[in-house]
């Protein structure tokens, strides 16, 4: 008669194969049988493993089995690599179950780790594994097969349960941190059950026998439902039913032993009973009120608390006309109703005719990220939420086959407000929002009457949303209204003072004009009356050839920065760009000012320059913005002042800054000061001088200065606290360009610019009137070299 280790390894042989032919002739898909393969290798290494078992001890001794095994391997060490091998297939199988993408490596090693163990069971002769108690003998002495066994159960062992603890961890949906925790339970009951298998004594291997059945069982049941059961929740039911159990047990066992010691032959007795059970009646029932609230607190609200709090929830938005108000409300009824750590509501608008645009309000209960979506219409998503008019759970967007065909951005902005569940918010058929919840306290996954519930508090928020968004968007109409309001006040104000402006300008310019023009009329009658009475010689003609020359020359100047304006505003102004350095382009900008800076006993200095490498540009116009620059810092300094000039790189640019000590520019004109004929002082103080305290100008220098600057790809500002004359707060001009020009820089072949070339070679002579020469150390102005100096000349 066979025995009963026989019997229930032929049993087991037979489940496993009853196991393996269901999952074979289940239809998955791809995924699916990526996870259900390595559960088909475990169950097949169980099937050899129960196979093995019910050979005979001494099978490797019998002839008819000599084939099966080699060396010195026996039925039990068979038995045990086997294990091994199952435990290594079981292992990758509840990594990529738990998602882990090192499970080939797990694989590997494994794999590695079991043929070095069957090798050296295969040639070691010591000790045989398997055999009764062999688990005490492998230390002393040492014996590989066995320490490597069992080294390896440690190791795996270890490394399964903080995989398994791991995922738990950082999983943020309910149902996931289940699975992960399904496996941390699976993991020590098949590692226990090879334990007990192996150990040689009949009764504790046919315990791990059944051990490792219900082991793999469990690992089926877990990869083949959609969901595994909620084990928090049973184990939280589980201890309050024992609770409960052992409240009652004990009143009743006190009622046992109070009883016990009465006669019951004495009417006295059965009084006294009477009252022992009133007694314990008025103490069971407060202990199980208390225990059943206890139990109520971790469980949740009842059903008389759920329908007060949706009565107070109802009460509380009536008069809700604030979008902020109204996500209070519902986010505090949510956390009392659900014990949620995090929900908030996406407000859903019309995008067109073929998606929904979706948006988180920023408020909420917990950090609500800041994103943006769409819902396409016809969707699974909008399917699920519209048509059906029901809840939607990360876990099934994530998960389930009906969602494959969602889009990967409505995928990714469900999946980045890491909520757990969505309850559409309806009215009229129209969806205006949806209802997030996030986890729970306990961590437990939404069941279907936590679902109904979110429905409930959505179908009651929905009225409230739509006027609390009305609202909303009347405010924010009123703001923007304003906000154009206070813009065309802004601009008007702007206009108006540009038309100002244009007058100053044609006040200034006229004035510009006609002085030249005087002066040449006035000498040319000059030399026609000098002339005609033959009173002129040589000497006269060319003292006044001369000043009609600087006459025409200052003329011709103001024509050109005319012409080069009107080159900006079409974009027409073409560069020539060429290697060139930032020292010798401000040495050729200031060397026709040094005699106004030394007429205006100016202190001009300079440094950083020469450090500075080399950069692309168009040196003549770079000589004329940096001239226009200096100038303007020069007019708007009182004599005695100072003008500091520095260069330094600011990542890949090169930042020069012009500081002066000047009277300084008022902030609301930091930019309007760049626009053409502004000037940000009274034109009536106008003076026919270019380098004088307060000088002429028609308003074109920094605009000019501007255009060649941003035509190089560079940026110019300044930087003042403000205008006076009295404290001489001065100003800062920031000039950053890059070493190389942009590629959309207009380029042309060598050219020749009347203004820039003209300003380069000479100044007006309009500040030469000043006196008094500068202390030699009070100076450090910049001179050219010799060669270069010439050729500016």
């Amino acid at each position: 008669m066979p025995s009963y280790s026989t019997l229930l390894s032929g049993g087991l042989a037979l489940a496993y194969t009853l196991i393996l032919v269901l999952l074979l002739r289940r239809d998955q898909d791809q995924a699916g049988h990526r996870i259900q393969r390595w559960l088909v290798f475990t169950l097949v290494a169980a099937l050899v493993a129960a196979a093995i078992y019910l050979l005979p001890d001494d099978a490797h001794a019998q002839s008819q089995y000599e084939a099966l095994f080699v060396g010195d391997l026996t039925q039990p060490a068979l038995g045990i690599i086997t294990i091994n091998l199952l435990l290594v297939l079981f292992g990758t199988h509840l990594l990529r179950y738990l998602q882990f993408r090192f499970a080939p490596v797990l694989l590997v090693v494994g794999l590695v780790w079991w043929a070095v163990q069957a090798v050296s069971s295969l040639t070691t002769s010591d000790l045989i594994i398997g055999e009764d108690g062999w688990l005490g003998r492998i230390y002393d002495p040492v014996v590989v097969p066995g320490l490597l066994t069992v080294v390896g159960w440690a190791v795996l062992g270890g490394l399964l349960l903080l995989a398994a603890f791991w995922a738990f961890a950082r999983a943020h949906l309910p149902e996931v941190a289940n699975q992960a925790l399904f496996g941390a339970m699976l993991v020590p009951l098949v590692l226990l059950s090879a334990v007990l298998s192996t150990t040689g004594t009949d009764y504790l291997a046919e315990m791990g026998w059944l051990l490792l059945f219900v082991g793999l069982l469990g690992t089926v049941y877990s990869a083949s439902v959609y969901r595994v059961f909620d084990i928090r929740r049973t184990l939280r039911h589980a201890t309050a039913t024992l609770v409960l159990t052992i409240i009652t047990a004990l009143v009743l066992f006190a009622a046992f032993l109070g009883a016990q010691g009465l006669d019951t032959d004495s009417t006295v007795a059965y009084i006294v009973l009477g009252v022992l059970a009133l007694m314990l009646a008025a103490l069971y029932i407060p202990l199980r009120t208390g225990a059943q609230l206890l139990v109520n607190r971790v469980f949740g609200a009842t059903a008389e608390e759920t329908s007060q709090m949706l009565r107070q929830f109802s009460e509380d938005i009536t008069g809700v006309v604030e979008l902020d108000a109204l996500v209070e409300v519902t986010m505090r009824t949510l956390r009392q109703m659900l014990r949620v750590r995090r929900g908030g509501l996406v407000l859903v608008t019309e995008e067109g005719a073929d998606s929904l645009h979706i948006e988180p309000v920023p408020q909420g209960l917990g950090e609500i990220p800041d994103i943006a979506g769409r819902i396409v219409r016809g969707g699974p998503i909008f399917k699920r939420l519209v048509n059906k008019r029901a809840p939607l759970l990360q876990y099934d967007l994530d998960f389930a086959r009906d969602y494959e065909s969602a889009s990967p951005d409505e995928r990714g902005f469900f999946k980045a407000l890491r909520m757990s569940a969505y309850a559409p918010v309806m009215v009229q058929g129209q969806l205006v929002g949806l209802l997030c919840c996030g986890a729970k306290s306990s961590d437990d996954p939404f069941t279907d009457s936590d679902l109904e519930l979110m429905m409930t508090i959505a179908n009651q928020a929905g009225v409230a949303l739509r006027n609390a968004r009305l609202v909303a968007d009347l405010r924010r109409r009123e703001m923007e209204q304003a906000e154009l309001n206070r813009a065309l006040s802004g601009t008007k104000e702007v206009l108006e003072r540009l038309d100002e402006v244009k007058t100053d300008f044609i006040t200034i310019a006229s004035h510009e004009l006609r002085t030249p023009l005087a002066q040449i009329r006035g000498y040319t009658d000059i030399m026609e009356a000098m002339n005609e009475q033959g009173m002129l010689d040589q000497e006269q003609i060319e003292g006044m050839t001369g000043n009609l020359r600087k006459a025409a020359d200052r003329l011709e100047n103001l024509i050109g920065a005319m012409l080069d304006v009107s080159q900006l505003d079409v974009d027409a102004m073409d560069l020539r760009f060429a290697q060139t350095s930032i020292e010798n382009v401000m040495r050729m900008a200031i060397e026709p000012l040094t005699e106004s800076v030394r007429n205006r006993k100016l202190m001009l200095s300079a440094r950083g320059l020469r450090d500075l490498p080399p950069l692309q540009g168009d040196m003549q116009r770079l000589v004329q913005a940096f001239r226009n620059v200096v100038l303007n810092a020069i007019k708007f300094t009182p004599d005695g002042g100072r003008i500091d000039i520095t260069g330094q790189m600011q990542d890949d640019d090169i930042l020069v800054t012009i500081k002066d000590s000047g009277i300084g520019i008022d902030p609301a004109n930091h930019e309007l000061i760049f626009e053409k004929f502004f000037r940000a002082h009274d034109p009536s103080l106008h003076s026919t001088g270019a380098t004088k305290f307060m000088g002429a100008g028609p308003g074109l220098g920094l605009t000019i200065a501007k255009g060649v600057i941003d035509g190089h790809g560079g940026r110019i500002w300044v930087e003042s606290e403000g205008h006076d004359p009295e404290t001489l707060p001065g100003c800062t001009f920031y000039i950053a360009l890059p070493l190389n020009p942009p590629a959309e820089a207009k380029r042309v072949l060598p050219f020749e610019s009347s203004t820039a070339v003209r300003q380069t070679q000479e100044l007006p002579a309009a500040g030469s009137n000043g006196e008094g020469d500068v202390p030699e150390a009070a100076q450090t102005i910049l001179r050219p070299p010799a060669g270069l100096r010439d050729k500016a000349e």
